[in-house]
């Protein structure tokens, strides 16, 4: 099962003839030897092919980095790159008395044949930071940081990707609710890290099939709108970190960037020697700017979410326009050496300017790169990491959870069923 490609530069007047050419060996299947000794080696060559075709690319957009000039279009609303730049280094902000708070969660789900069953946890943590990167540590809602739990049964016969929706918006509400009543009880907040996107996950057409699921979403939605308020009336800065992405939604914008600027002989004349419309759906925006990127770096910033804008336009929900007056931004921050960049989102006013935008991601920027920077192969803040340690289910926990569970169902005359491929005999 072989995807076949040629991965040589063609002039874009041949896209025609293109020798990208996918075409799938139909083949059911191999015999262990055949793909030992060809199928993989043949997997390997052409992933090496691939890899020579990115690093031949990056060298051109290296060399015409000058001549990237998106200036005139990004006044456009329809243009979501928002900034004249590839790349700009930044500066380490003195983060002396500065308040940062992170909050993560994490869920357990059991299916069995006639129920099922969650455990969710989250957690807030505080840093006040000292002089020389020293911190003063608090947890929220709990001292210790590790007992903030719910558990929930589901017990309505319903498919299991809805049962597996409900709980993701629970998690998100949970969590959400946990950064509202922190910062209403807080009054030194400084900046906020949530792990993960800023912006509500879209649920798409989902609402017209499931009205307990529109009604949650629409409770989440609420709780996002009461988190911008409380960001905006207490001067918080709010950001999610993303820490694995593959999204490629920036290299899309920066190949409608180059096909607007018109390559021609004269011009840009590396681009029309190669079909770099294709090469770039090689890339996701983290392959891209982990090339690209130096330690301290960060790229331009651009428009995020715009699964938003189409369920705005859908009309599904048509509050949300009211709900969401604000534009929301990502950008890639590479905080140290040996790591990937993190994928950085962050929200400003509607009637905010781009400068504004720009302003603001620098500041975002100074403030990350020095508590992201302790350890040269792993580049997250601090807190970030901290919050996800303490959220996350341990396996001792797990069993001790679903053990009780099971226990005080059984002494009721009450075994739960399991799913046959997890109870296979053999």
């Amino acid at each position: 099962m072989m995807i076949k490609n040629s991965f040589t530069f063609h002039n874009e007047n041949e896209k025609n003839n293109s020798k990208y050419d996918y075409s799938i060996n139909h083949k059911i299947g191999s015999t262990k030897e055949q793909i030992l000794f060809k199928n993989l080696k043949e997997i390997v060559h052409d992933y090496l092919k691939i890899e020579e075709t990115k690093k031949g690319f990056m060298k051109i957009i290296q060399k015409n980095r000058g001549e990237l000039d998106f200036s005139e279009f990004i006044e456009d609303p329809y243009f979501d790159i928002k900034e004249n730049i590839l790349s700009r280094e930044m500066s380490h902000a003195n983060i002396r008395g500065l308040n940062v708070a992170s909050v993560d969660g994490s869920s357990v789900v059991k299916h069995f044949m006639n129920a099922d069953f969650s455990f969710l946890k989250a957690i807030c943590v505080k840093y006040y930071f000292y002089k020389n990167q020293s911190s003063k540590i608090k947890y929220y809602p709990d001292l210790s940081g590790y007992n903030n739990y719910l558990v929930q049964g589901n017990f309505i016969n319903m498919d299991e990707t809805n049962v597996d929706t409900q709980i993701s918006m629970d998690m998100n509400f949970m969590e959400i609710r946990l950064l509202n009543d922190l910062i209403e009880t807080s009054d030194n907040l400084d900046l906020i890290i949530i792990d993960g996107s800023i912006v509500p996950m879209p649920i798409n057409l989902i609402f017209g099939r499931d009205d307990n699921i529109s009604n949650k979403y629409d409770e989440l939605l609420r709780e996002y709108r009461r988190l911008y308020a409380n960001c905006k009336d207490k001067d918080i800065i709010l950001i999610g970190s993303i820490k694995d992405t593959r999204t490629s939604a920036l290299l899309h914008a920066l190949r409608s960037g180059i096909q607007l600027l018109k390559p021609n002989s004269s011009r840009l004349s590396d681009f029309i020697k190669l079909n770099y419309r294709q090469i770039i759906n090689y890339f996701s925006d983290l392959d891209f700017f982990t090339r690209l990127l130096n330690k301290s770096e960060r790229s331009c910033i651009f428009n995020c979410k715009k699964d938003m804008e189409k369920i705005r336009e859908s009309g599904i929900k048509k509050e949300i326009p009211s709900y969401f007056p604000y534009n929301f931004y990502a950008f890639y921050l590479k905080t140290v050496k040996y790591d990937t960049p993190c994928r950085i989102e962050f929200f400003t006013n509607e009637d905010d300017t781009i400068e504004e935008a720009s302003d603001k991601a620098d500041l975002i920027s100074s403030i990350l790169l020095p508590i992201s920077s302790y350890n040269e192969n792993y580049g997250l803040p601090i807190p970030q990491i901290e919050a996800h340690r303490r959220a996350v289910f341990k396996p001792s926990e797990i069993n001790l959870l679903f053990n009780n569970l099971t226990r005080n169902l059984s002494m009721n005359g009450i075994t739960l069923l399991e799913k046959r491929r997890a109870r296979r005999p053999f």
